[in-house]
């Protein structure tokens, strides 16, 4: 019993973090969001600095890498070199080696010294014989010596051109990987920097728009927009906003214990690309976002509902059809659907969150600007997986 209550205070918890609030919609809350554009921007900016501060440290590090990667090259082809030659001075050390045992081999042992000592002629040419003989001796000896010690010199050189090749494939892969990652990171960033840019240049016409609007009709940046607006045609309701399409997700929460905290703020009308978007109601446009990196082309219209101010918003068009300010109607095509990877991220990466074609339909009451309902409150829609086939 104890889980089940757990379970769903998690899910209302849930509930409750993903509702989707929003400021009224003034002309101070535009200036306001404006502001935080221009900082999120400022800091993309010095973001991109400190990654292009980094890849020129990489770039830097890689110039010495690539020095210390020739220097072992040239290094390894010193050893090379240099084992050729011990193997060479092994080869005449074994002959020599060979010859001074073959003399031995022949001769009677140790007497052949002898026989060469007490033939010395005089004194002085016995101490000669007698040390000619002691460095025959000692020269055998040293000669075993030796030929093993280049043996052992040898097999070192030979370890450490095999660690100086590892070293420097290592050093490489090192380097591949960094250089990836700052590219990837400074790429990201300057996507993000072209979002912020694109809707920063589209506030900035909104909110000239709306000051506009504001003067003319003498209101206080406090009020909200629909209250200063007072040109909206009036209608009785809505209609579909296009003339056929499949009910592919609805409004309202979805898959919290899953996905964590989420609404789903509109209705999704999966239709082909290009397919004509219409207003679904009179009304007038007051908002235009283009090439959002989440929504895509946007066109907002403010509606006067039965003597209600209601906004419907159109988002992953992939054109739009209208401009700021615009009078529509029902039969206006406000732009054309939109929204999937392959055409949208492909021409320029925007609207990135949007999966396939479709048209996100919502609806929003115009008093207060903090919340959506359910599109079906306004526009009779099939349920979902259903098709419809006219505006009606």
């Amino acid at each position: 019993m104890m889980k089940k209550i757990n379970k769903i205070l998690f899910v209302i918890f849930c509930i409750f973090l993903s509702i989707n609030v929003t400021h009224a919609e003034t002309l101070k809350h535009l200036k306001e969001e404006l502001a935080k554009d221009e900082a999120e921007q400022a800091s993309i900016v010095e973001r991109q600095k400190n990654v292009q501060k980094n890849i020129q440290a990489a770039q830097s590090e890689i110039k010495e890498l690539e020095d210390l990667i020739e220097q072992n090259e040239n290094q390894i082809e010193e050893i090379l070199i240099k084992i050729d030659e011990l193997n060479a001075e092994i080869e005449n050390k074994k002959e020599e080696i060979d010859s001074l045992l073959a003399f031995l081999q022949i001769s009677e042992g140790d007497n052949v010294y002898l026989e060469y000592v007490f033939q010395a002629k005089s004194f002085t040419d016995f101490i000669y014989r007698s040390a000619v003989v002691e460095e025959l001796t000692e020269y055998n000896d040293n000669l075993i010596d030796e030929m093993y010690n280049m043996i052992e010199e040898n097999k070192k050189l030979q370890k450490e051109l095999q660690d100086k090749i590892k070293e420097s494939e290592s050093n490489i892969d090192a380097l591949d990987k960094k250089l990836a990652s700052y590219n990837v990171s400074l790429k990201d960033l300057e996507n993000q920097h072209t979002d912020v840019a694109s809707e920063i240049k589209e506030r900035k016409k909104t909110i000239e728009y709306y000051e506009k609007i504001y003067k003319e009709n003498d209101c206080s940046e406090d009020e909200e927009l629909v209250a200063c607006m007072t040109d909206i045609p009036n209608s009785s309701g809505m209609v579909r906003p296009t003339k056929s399409g499949t009910i592919s997700s609805e409004w309202g929460y979805r898959n919290c214990p899953i996905h964590g905290r989420e609404i789903h703020s509109g209705i999704d009308i999966a239709v082909s690309m290009g397919t004509n978007v219409y207003a679904a109601a009179p009304g007038k446009v007051v908002g235009i976002t283009r090439k959002s990196s989440c929504g895509g082309n946007i066109v907002t219209i403010l509606h006067n509902i039965k003597g209600k101010s209601y906004r419907t918003r159109y988002m992953h068009l992939s054109a739009i059809n209208v401009s700021m300010g615009a009078y529509v109607n029902i039969d206006t095509v406000i732009g054309k659907s939109g929204g999937g990877g392959y055409t949208l991220k492909k021409n320029g990466g925007w609207d990135t969150c949007s999966t396939g074609a479709h048209l996100h339909f919502m609806v929003m009451p115009g008093e207060d600007g903090s919340k959506t309902v359910n599109p079906r409150n306004f526009v009779t829609f099939p349920s979902k997986g259903g098709r419809f086939t006219s505006r009606w």
